[in-house]
């Protein structure tokens, strides 16, 4: 069976590492084309493929790219302002598409999306990775020993973001170009959210301010967002862009996610996984041994395991267009409540917008 021919938008820190740790290490994919405008991230991997000995066409236009190049799949991973145009042209080109977190920055954007990808009748995958993660699947797996779930809660205490070169340097602490932190940050976090609910969120309320990292910006450095959904299950994410690095120390989580029903308790902190029944009369413990921590590169493999699959069986993936978009729904609620303080209801934003919360 023919490799599937790919090519790469964005060589930032998340594309050098998806050619490098992902699609180079998956023999379903052949990496045949990478494109970014800023000229010394294109030298880097230039360097790269030289070293491999492999010829790999190197473009600093993306629209010169898809027109000339031989390709079955796109991969975009650039800023997030830029993923609903170059979303948009590789649809028209009727090319697969793995399109980074999030979807796009506004729901105009994710409606468009929507549209271009059924008219062109290709696979698309969001890059909401997390839902693929090792650990997330041996929560999926265990969900029904905590009986009927009740709570959902993830806190990610962590330092600031990482800061940012290319053409449009730190944009990621720009709401114009990032649509804020809880759209560019937490939707990966609100899509488990929706996953473990498997209901339609109802309203959200966020509060939260910039008066520690990111007095400078427009962005939140910390927020507590509250998710109730039709099935009277409630979701809690707990920011914070501050808090101390994780130098060694084995009992400070940067990421935890649990969930509490009337059976029992699951928690997953970090890469370690708890399950409780409340009988109190069983643990399990489970630890899932990392080889590669750059760029969340093993969970991303497990998503383009599942895309690969989906382009030979013609369906599509996990994460796909829908899911994009609900995770946007909660995540935009949740902008527009920290910055109006005030409950967002999901229903305003649907016939604001018009286009529907899918279940």
């Amino acid at each position: 069976m023919s490799r599937i021919k790919v090519a790469v938008i964005g060589l930032g820190l998340m594309g050098q590492s998806q050619v490098r740790n992902c699609f180079d290490k998956i023999e379903d994919f052949e990496v045949v084309a990478v494109c970014d405008n800023y000229q010394p991230y294109l030298d880097k991997m230039k360097d790269y493929f030289a070293q491999t000995g492999r010829k790999v066409e190197a473009y600093i236009d993306y629209k010169d790219m898809l027109n000339n190049c031989d390709i079955d799949l796109v991969a975009i991973v650039t800023p997030d302002f830029l993923h609903e145009e170059m979303a948009l042209d590789c649809l028209k080109k009727k090319k697969h598409l793995r399109l980074e977190k999030p979807m796009a920055i506004t729901i105009d954007g994710c409606k468009r999306i929507i549209e271009a990808a059924e008219k062109a009748g290709t696979v698309v995958q969001i890059g909401l990775e997390l839902r693929y993660s090792d650990v997330i699947e041996k929560i999926r797996n265990h969900i029904n020993e905590v009986g009927d779930v009740k709570l959902l809660w993830c806190h990610e205490f962590r330092h600031p973001l990482l800061k940012k070169e290319g053409s449009t340097p730190d944009w990621i602490i720009s709401k114009k170009y990032s649509g804020g932190t809880l759209i560019e940050k937490n939707c990966h976090h609100f899509d488990l959210f929706n996953m473990f609910a498997g209901a339609k969120p109802v309203m959200v309320y966020a509060s939260g301010d910039n008066q520690v990292e990111y007095k400078h910006t427009d962005v939140l450095d910390n927020a507590f967002v509250t998710v109730e959904y039709e099935n009277g299950l409630r979701a809690m994410l707990a920011l914070c862009l501050f808090a101390p690095p994780k130098n060694g120390q084995k009992h400070m989580p940067h990421l935890e996610f649990g969930l509490l029903g009337n059976k029992g308790r699951i928690d997953m902190r970090d890469d370690e996984l708890f399950i409780w029944d409340r009988a109190g009369k069983s643990e399990m413990h489970y630890t899932y041994i990392r080889n590669n921590y750059e760029a969340h590169c093993e969970d991303i493999n497990l998503s383009l395991i599942d895309l690969a699959e989906c382009i030979r069986e013609g369906r599509q993936p996990l994460t796909d267009v829908h899911t994009g978009l609900n995770s946007i729904f909660v995540a935009l609620a949740a902008e527009i409540s920290a910055a109006e303080k005030r409950i967002v209801y999901i229903r305003e934003l649907e016939e604001r917008y018009g286009v529907s919360y899918k279940v």
